[in-house]
């Protein structure tokens, strides 16, 4: 068996606008941000934090949800020692306006997280032989649609990856920003990683969300990554 054949489900609770951009700040600087230093800040930097579990899957069709100990809590809904907490902005240098939320997102790699490198919190933790270590995505770009669907791709020091999930809870809606001013949510992605051979890695997100869709259309799956292209199996590069 492959580790490659483990699929690797994270969830957690996910943040974007102003808590988020202040809860990065105050882990970077080990202590609480007070004042109003982000009331201008507009709604395009997002942290996730929660837990991650990995099923034995070659299969996907058949990796369903792991056990969780309450739905309530996406950060802590997983039973599991393996932790994450990663934070993001825009894919590109577009910032939107204020409530105009962006579908997508691009989670900063290490090089753009020089602070965040003297820390231990940042990223997500894994077990290699050697006790348990942080580590960071060198590319790790995600997109959501309005049916809560999230599709993600990306690449580190392991090999490249791609990810399909949901988000649930709370939606956000224009006039509760005073109820709600940190726009969480939960967020679960199943993570497959492949042979660099595979021609999985040349995928965009939507490539990805195409062959996804197509599947679900046909299967009606539990959750969106339990079809047949979330797989362990190497896809052979076609010619195009």
């Amino acid at each position: 068996m492959s580790w490659r054949d483990t699929l690797f489900v994270w969830r957690g609770d996910m943040e974007y606008g102003e808590n988020a951009i202040r809860k990065y700040g105050e882990l970077l600087r080990g202590e609480p941000i007070n004042g109003s230093a982000f009331e201008d800040a507009t709604y395009e930097s997002f942290t996730w934090k929660g837990r991650w579990v990995g099923v034995d899957a070659a299969d996907a069709t058949k990796a369903d949800m792991p056990p969780v100990r309450d739905w309530r809590d996406g950060a802590n809904g997983f039973e599991s020692d393996n932790l994450f907490n990663v934070i993001g902005g825009p894919p590109t240098g577009g910032v939107p306006r204020q409530h105009n939320i962006p579908s997508s997102f691009r989670v900063l790699p290490d090089r753009d997280q020089p602070e965040a490198r003297k820390h231990e919190r940042v990223g997500w933790q894994l077990d290699d032989g050697d006790g348990r270590e942080w580590y960071r995505d060198a590319v790790h770009d995600m997109r959501w649609r309005g049916d809560d669907l999230v599709f993600a791709r990306g690449h580190n020091r392991f090999a490249p990856f791609i990810a399909v999930g949901f988000l649930s809870g709370y939606r956000f809606r224009v006039g509760d920003e005073v109820r709600n001013p940190s726009r969480r949510r939960t967020l679960t992605v199943a993570r497959r990683y492949l042979d660099d051979g595979d021609e999985r890695c040349g995928w965009s997100t939507d490539d990805l969300e195409r062959e996804v869709r197509a599947a679900m259309a046909s299967s009606s799956p539990t959750h969106p990554w339990m079809v047949e292209c979330m797989g362990s199996a190497r896809r052979k590069k076609r010619k195009r």
